[in-house]
């Protein structure tokens, strides 16, 4: 895999995509909201995302919004996000085992479900993923916002 890609980077690009929520980022990334709260608040602090409220009266919510600079990271990161999906469908073409496509997906885990979120993954490629164990992706008691989790 030659594409690195970091937590943050993949928040900003769901975020731009129209995941403006915490408890969206929460389920398309798969992972506890604590965690989303955290990396949101870094992202504020860094300038790259702020909070807005939207809507009127009882239907107000929180939602994100992206800065110029998170636009420009977000891009950046949409490229690189498009170049993942490319080496995944290029792997899983023709016929593959059960057992082979577990060890070919591995690396991308932690990334599919906002690939196929942002349609540049087929979602016929859930059928098969739902075949495969269920397993934490994110470590998020130990990984670093900023740490490149797919290189």
């Amino acid at each position: 895999m030659g594409v690195k890609l970091s937590f943050k980077e993949a928040v900003l690009a769901a975020v731009a995509n129209g995941v403006d929520t915490i408890e969206e980022l929460s389920r398309v990334f798969m992972v506890r909201e604590e965690f989303i709260k955290r990396i949101i608040n870094e992202l504020k602090n860094e300038g790259l995302v702020k909070e807005v409220v939207r809507g009127f009266w009882i239907f107000r919510k929180k939602t994100l919004k992206l800065t110029s600079e998170g636009f420009k990271i977000a891009e950046q990161a949409m490229e690189k996000l498009r170049e993942l999906a490319s080496e995944v469908k290029a792997k899983i073409e023709g016929e593959v085992r059960h057992e082979e496509l577990r060890r070919i997906l591995e690396p991308y885990m932690p990334v599919i479900p906002l690939l196929v979120y942002l349609n540049l993954l087929d979602l016929l490629l859930l059928e098969m993923l739902f075949t495969m164990p269920l397993i934490t992706w994110w470590d998020t008691d130990l990984i670093s916002s900023g740490e490149t989790y797919l290189e």
